[in-house]
């Protein structure tokens, strides 16, 4: 789904190590999880906004950490439609609802316009 997404918003660099280890088969042991975790964690810092969808049936876990982190960084956090997993956190200053994943794509171009990335096709 994220490989689509970056395909059809080229307004979008998503940059989430993860999307790597998941693609190379990194094994989800505890081995690689200090390494994993500081690297999701640059990746939040560096980020202009985090995006946080769940498919319906799906539980989040991860992505409740990176909300957390990008809530502390006061980093945009967009989440995407309903969903039992996002919680009262929703609800904090740096977080807006999209009702699906085309009003979160026009979120984020206008989190692009706002740091003055619209130009140059990055965000």
């Amino acid at each position: 789904m994220w490989r689509e997404l970056s395909r059809k918003w080229p307004h979008v660099l998503f940059h989430a190590r993860w999307l790597k280890h998941n693609e190379i088969g990194t094994p989800d042991l505890k081995e690689y999880a200090g390494r994993f975790w500081s690297e999701d964690e640059q990746d939040v810092k560096c980020a202009d906004a985090v995006l946080v969808y769940a498919a319906e049936g799906e539980h989040l876990r991860g992505a409740l950490v990176e909300a957390g982190m990008a809530i502390a960084f006061k980093i945009p956090v967009i989440v995407v439609g309903e969903h039992p997993d996002y919680g009262t956190w929703q609800h904090h200053s740096c977080v807006e609802r999209a009702k699906d994943i085309a009003e979160a794509g026009e979120m984020l171009k206008h989190i692009d316009e706002m740091l003055g990335l619209a130009q140059t096709g990055h965000g």
